[in-house]
């Protein structure tokens, strides 16, 4: 299906993201720090990136700023502990607030990866 990167330093919960996006049939590639996103960034495709904004080495922001720099067609959806506003108005496909259940992290991924059609006119 799609290759998903999934940037969090928690390890558990990568685990987690890993398992339930592998059980999907995606394909999962992970970072733990925001400077080994900014390098698998750089050097595979990627149809999402599951974003922490809260990183050691590089936050999440300046991750996104590179991302919309340098890949602005990659969807990126944000899962933290953090506010909308900690966005700064950078724009991103999907944001889930920490806690967040398995239901709502699926819906998030459906509405990123597989937009609804616009209705006909």
């Amino acid at each position: 299906m799609s290759r998903i990167l999934i940037v969090e330093d928690e390890e558990v919960l990568t685990d987690s993201l890993r398992d339930i996006l592998e059980g999907e049939g995606h394909q999962v590639l992970t970072a733990h720090n925001g400077l080994d996103a900014l390098g698998t960034i750089g050097r595979e495709r990627l149809d999402l990136v599951l974003l922490d904004l809260m990183l050691p080495l590089v936050d999440g922001l300046e991750v996104l700023e590179t991302l919309r720099r340098d890949a602005p067609a990659t969807p990126v959806l944000v899962v933290t502990s953090c506010g909308r506003e900690a966005l700064k108005g950078q724009p991103v496909q999907g944001f889930l607030r920490k806690p967040f259940s398995l239901e709502a992290l699926l819906r998030a991924l459906k509405a990123v990866l597989h937009p609804a059609a616009p209705a006909p006119r």
